[in-house]
């Protein structure tokens, strides 16, 4: 989004984005700076739509009024080019509009009213194809009655072909996805030979020359035949000790380290066995105390593993199906779920936002639950065991070695006990020295080898899996997509609950909706934008000449399709308060339950919150005088990480505002006050201030006061 210094061309860019996705308040600032920092048709225009986008046409403050009439005289005046960006493209909406406002401020059985309102609808109907789309959607709420009435015919065309256009089921459940972070590729260590390495094996081949030289000196000079011996055992057999020696030891150690990653056996507890992997290879679970809990460095990190530890948790909870054990599968994974866990807090963790790797984590929760499935999951313990031909070579050349070490003590000892006892002293320590760091040295590299091919394959895996979860979102709806596809479902829910209760739009003296998140539902926005949810609840207020009419739904939008509702009605003298108060949530999807602010559940500490911890909001409560009330739940942004990165009094006005709980509280409360003679007041008074305001723009030669015949093409003759 563009700063306060940002070009007026780049704020008009933005506010018009932002009046598409219904995000009111900001459009509105950016607008107005964009049209006192130069004015244009264009800016003008959108300025006065921005004014009157979803507003009350009762509740235009004097503030607004003075915009708009700012933005009449100024399209009154204007002269430039023609064509789309001159102020003939904009200037004969600004006259509907201007219009309109005048019109509707009059009562309906006003003289020539039926002709001013013929000559409007022609005027609509003669506009764009762009302009009268914009006019007919920002405009909805200004519009009503006989006027409302006449346009029905427009908007159940343009509902009906627009409603699910674009493709809406296969698309809307993307936006609710977020960006996928491109995988990191684990780097293998490199098998670098420590200083100590490097001494111990310089020393253990020094001091093992110096001894084999004495060995052989003291051998030869007795029977050259043993000597031979010694050497043909001893050489060969030794060798194929240490190698393959080496090789079961890392085999050993690298199942021990599969063994940490699979099991999550809690230190000092017995380990559960199974032979449920074909029965060939019983599980080995290590149990090493300490193994699985890091002291992370930061406190992000500490977050970050907090968070994606229940993202772990839900993707690795969807695999499971019915008809499956629920324990084994919760047992049997416990390890790969915090494996991954501390693996990706590792990788990622100077982050705080997890909702990038949910992707990721699905791909291994994928994974996991087949080779589960499959009985493979514990299948590297086969393919870390001992392989027979590597534990034959080995006994081999112990066997050999320990035959020809004998023969050869034997002898030196027989012909040169003094030196022998130095040579095989010399030996001794050179083995040892040459076993430690040999091994060292040894499993670096062949973990190494061992590394770079595991984790490339799961990175050539991961890259495949990121790269195909980018083709699936690159047709994801933009937010403007997605707020017009809204503002269809509410006119459709509109002309629905008309039908329903026999009602015109004349007999509708107001109506308002107010919208919230379905308990459990999805949730996504852009950053300064309004939340958008994969499943409201929706509620409309019809304010009738007998009192209000409330019409609730539960609506899926992804496929636009309602599956509850609920009505109810009460007259204006039942409402006894309206207000906006501060409540409690507690719990997630079904079982949310508000709380009132002070009812604490006793016993709990601020350190050990349940997992339903009480999270605070706010909420619209409307209560009737049958102490009854209804309270609609506003967003409080919780769930959204960017909240850190806005204006926390701009993200609250944000949430009363999309929500339509401003508007609510505004009409709601007035009418609680002064009942349906409020309406009428209103009226009066904004007739008052329009009378002589100059608001509608000038008669003169363009043909701003034309009527049904005076217009063609949207462009006054």
């Amino acid at each position: 989004m563009p700063g306060a210094d940002a070009p007026p061309e780049e704020q008009f860019t933005a506010g018009v984005r932002e009046l598409n996705s219904n995000n009111r308040l900001s459009a509105l600032r950016y607008l107005e700076k964009a049209f006192d920092a130069g004015r244009t048709p264009a800016r003008a225009y959108y300025l006065m739509l921005a004014i009157l986008s979803g507003q009350s046409f009762e509740l235009l403050g004097e503030e607004n009024m003075e915009r708009l009439r700012q933005v009449a005289a100024y399209m009154d005046e204007a002269s430039g080019p023609t064509g789309e960006e001159g102020p003939d493209a904009y200037r004969p909406a600004v006259r509907i509009i201007c219009q309109l406002l005048m019109l509707l401020s009059r009562p309906p059985e006003a003289e020539n009213a039926d002709g001013q309102l013929f000559s409007l609808f022609s005027g609509i109907d003669a506009l764009p194809a762009t302009r009268r789309s914009e006019v007919l959607r920002h405009l909805q709420m200004i519009i009503h009655g006989a006027a409302r009435d006449r346009l029905d015919a427009w908007d159940a065309a343009e509902v009906a072909e627009k409603r699910c256009a674009g493709d809406r089921q296969n698309r809307a459940l993307k936006f609710f996805i977020p960006d996928p972070v491109e995988p990191k590729q684990r780097i293998a260590a490199t098998p670098d030979v420590t200083g100590a390495d490097q001494a111990a094996l310089t020393a253990a081949a020094a001091l093992g020359a110096l001894g084999l030289i004495l060995v052989l000196a003291v051998l030869f000079r007795g029977s050259v035949g043993t000597a031979v011996l010694v050497l043909l055992t001893c050489g060969p057999g030794g060798t194929a000790a240490a190698r393959y020696g080496m090789e079961r030891r890392w085999l050993g150690e690298r199942l021990a380290d599969e063994d940490r990653r699979h099991f999550a056996t809690p230190p000092g507890s017995q380990p559960w066995h199974s032979t449920w992997v074909n029965g060939a290879v019983p599980f080995n679970p290590a149990v090493v105390p300490g193994a699985y809990r890091i002291a992370w460095p930061t406190r992000r990190h500490e977050d970050f593993h907090a968070d994606i530890s229940k993202v772990i948790a839900q993707q690795f909870n969807r695999q499971f199906r019915d008809g499956e054990e629920l324990s084994a599968w919760s047992q049997h994974s416990a390890g790969v779920r915090l494996s991954l866990a501390n693996e990706l807090t590792i990788a990622y963790g100077g982050t705080n936002d997890v909702s990038g790797l949910e992707w990721l984590v699905a791909m291994h929760a994928e994974e996991t639950a087949l080779a589960w499935r499959n009985r493979t999951l514990f299948a590297y313990q086969q393919q870390l065991s001992v392989p027979p031909q590597i534990s034959l070579a080995f006994w081999v050349g112990v066997v050999s070695f320990g035959i020809g070490a004998l023969i050869g003590i034997g002898d030196l000892l027989s012909v040169d006990a003094g030196t022998g006892f130095w040579a095989i002293a010399l030996l001794v320590v050179a083995g040892i020295l040459a076993g430690r760091a040999g091994y060292a040295v040894f499993a670096k590299r062949r973990t190494h080898t061992a590394d770079v091919q595991a984790f490339g394959l799961r990175y050539a895996n991961e890259l495949r899996v990121w790269q195909q979860w980018r083709d699936y979102l690159a047709d994801r709806p933009t937010d403007n997509e997605m707020a017009k596809w809204l503002d269809y479902d509410l006119r459709a829910l509109r002309r629905e609950s008309l039908d329903h209760y026999g009602l015109s739009h004349y007999d509708v003296r107001k109506y308002f909706f107010v919208t919230e998140a379905n308990p459990g539902c999805a949730r996504a926005r852009n950053l300064y934008g309004p939340p958008r949810y994969s499943s409201y609840i929706i509620r409309l207020f019809l304010l009738t000449e007998g009192g209000v009419r409330q019409h609730e739904w539960t609506m899926d939008f992804i496929t636009a399709r309602h599956n509850r509702e609920d009505r109810r009605a009460f007259r204006y003298d039942a409402i006894g308060s309206v207000a906006v108060t501060q409540i409690g949530l507690r719990g997630v999807g079904a079982l949310r339950k508000i709380v009132p602010i002070g009812k604490e559940v006793p016993g709990i500490s601020a350190g050990t919150r349940p997992p339903d911890e009480l999270i605070l909001g706010q909420a619209l409560r409307l209560s009737l005088v049958n102490s009854e009330s209804l309270d609609i739940v506003v967003e409080n942004f919780h769930d959204f990480l960017d909240r850190l990165l806005e204006n926390p009094e701009q993200l609250s006005q944000l949430a009363l505002e999309s929500s339509g709980v401003s508007t609510a509280l505004r009409i709601l409360e007035s009418v609680a006050a002064e009942g349906r003679g409020w309406f009428a007041a209103q009226r009066a008074s904004l007739a008052r201030r329009l009378k002589g305001a100059s608001l509608l723009m000038t008669p003169d030669a363009r043909g701003l006061t034309a009527g049904p015949n005076d217009v063609n093409d949207g462009k006054p003759r």
